[in-house]
């Protein structure tokens, strides 16, 4: 599925990114701007987990149940990643109070850095599937190119090519691709 129709939903102790906030009640809307556009909603007993956009930064929140709440109120651990959370809960504080919310550039990987990383994803994605480097490469890697005969595909340029970015794509998921939600 298109992750821009369909964004995850991830849990706030995977993600830093996602905002907890506790409440009385979990059917509370949360005061955003009027362009902010609901994307994906998930909810449980105690729980209600929300993805919002709001031009091209997405809001991600798990409003969680705690009947003794009076006011809403962020919950923040105090762990490894407390100063990403600490900057979530922040930006969500400038959305819900202020007319425009300049996005944090430093917590966000670049333009590049997400199609490379978006890459390396589909090329692991494809290996787990069964798909061959030859497969890679006419398929996914070069589209468009021409496939290439056997003798001259084990000596060409595409094939080190290939070869470097599957290496690369298992490297990042061996590495622990989820730390990309660190922002490391």
């Amino acid at each position: 599925m298109n992750p821009r129709d369909h964004p995850a939903l991830w849990s706030p102790d995977t993600a830093p990114d996602v905002v907890i906030v506790e409440v009385a009640d979990p059917s509370l809307a949360i005061p955003l701007q009027p362009d902010a556009e609901p994307l994906v909603e998930s909810a449980t007993i105690t729980e209600r987990n929300l993805v919002y956009a709001q031009g091209t930064a997405r809001l991600r929140l798990c409003l969680r149940l705690v009947p003794t709440r009076a006011v809403p109120a962020f919950s923040i651990p105090c762990d490894a990643n407390c100063a990403l959370r600490l900057a979530a809960a922040a930006r969500l504080q400038r959305v819900t109070r202020e007319r425009r919310s300049p996005l944090d550039v430093t917590a966000m990987p670049t333009r590049n850095q997400r199609i490379r990383f978006t890459r390396f994803l589909a090329i692991h994605d494809a290996l787990e599937a069964g798909a061959s480097p030859r497969d890679l490469a006419f398929g996914l890697v070069m589209p468009n190119h021409r496939p290439i005969a056997g003798a001259v595909w084990k000596g060409s340029s595409e094939r080190r090519q290939v070869l470097r970015l599957i290496a690369d794509a298992r490297r990042l998921v061996a590495s622990g691709y989820r730390k990309l939600l660190l922002h490391r």
